[in-house]
């Protein structure tokens, strides 16, 4: 573990050496620019991906599902491929993931980009392995940021397709923590905050 300090913060954190390797290599962002419409990139090493969706489908939902089936429904125990595949799509491209795991440990990533919805087949543009945890460590701390500074309700009213898939996302992040594989956000509660606070009242 190295002590890291939280930036806007006279404290210090512990933070796993494997986690820091992993930012150093993969990379994820996701943000909403516009009503109904999010961008984002995906990087690994010098390979780079960069997205645009828009709100005829559930992203966020479909890439978290994935990622919980992929954890919780382990068929490479019982020797069976496990196997999740989530479609994102753009005005007129799609974007494919294709997550795989022999043993749970190590995670396959392939992003595969077809410039029309209807082919079966793209070309793929970004394709790594790396821990299992370090990828969902990527993700969730991403989300982790973004909601904390929208908040649900601004979430919904700037995606305008469904809520903030925030089942799929505590359990991950639950996970996280209980591996001893999370480090707290610096990002400031700020709108999630008050939400909670009149929740609470």
């Amino acid at each position: 573990m190295k002590p890291n300090a939280v930036k806007g913060s006279n404290k210090s954190v512990d933070i796993p050496e494997n986690i820091v390797e992993m930012n150093q290599d993969f990379h994820f962002t996701y943000d909403l620019v516009a009503v109904g419409q999010a961008s984002g990139s995906i990087t690994s090493g010098e390979q780079s991906v960069e997205f645009s969706l828009v709100n005829n489908s559930s992203p966020l939902t479909d890439l978290l599902k994935g990622m919980i089936n992929i954890l919780f429904e382990p068929s490479h125990i019982w020797g069976e491929e496990n196997i999740s595949w989530i479609d994102w799509y753009g005005n007129d491209s799609s974007l494919k993931w294709v997550l795989s795991t022999n043993d749970g440990n190590t995670i396959h990533v392939k992003l595969i980009q077809c410039e029309d919805f209807f082919e079966e087949s793209g070309k793929v543009v970004l394709e790594t392995s790396l821990s299992l945890l370090d990828f969902y460590y990527e993700i969730i701390q991403s989300l982790d940021r973004l909601i904390k500074k929208l908040g649900l309700l601004n979430y919904e009213q700037r995606w305008q397709h469904d809520e903030f898939p925030f089942t799929y996302f505590i359990l991950l992040k639950k996970h996280l923590i209980e591996k001893g594989h999370w480090v707290p956000t610096d990002e400031k509660l700020g709108t999630l905050n008050d939400e909670l606070d009149f929740l609470l009242t």
